[in-house]
């Protein structure tokens, strides 16, 4: 459950997949509005049905390892 997976990845966005929101809109959201407030995260969108999480960055602030790193302890911390 507490899982982040790469699902797919472009230089300034990453699809992500993470079990913790499947079916689950109030976690859904929690996530997107806590990741949102992050500088150098344009906008984070989340498929309850298909457990998917899009996020958009500046990949002059953030690499990808950040971006999995933070949306794993978000999801590990229960924000999701």
């Amino acid at each position: 459950m507490y899982t982040v997976q790469v699902k797919h990845t472009l230089p300034d966005r990453v699809r992500l997949k993470i079990p913790a929101v499947r079916n689950n809109e109030a976690a859904a959201r929690r996530l997107e509005n806590c990741a949102n407030e992050i500088e150098g995260i344009h906008w984070v969108r989340a498929n309850t049905t298909c457990a998917g999480v899009v996020v958009r960055f500046d990949a002059s602030v953030h690499s990808e390892a950040d971006i999995i790193e933070i949306f794993t302890n978000k999801v590990r911390g229960g924000q999701a």
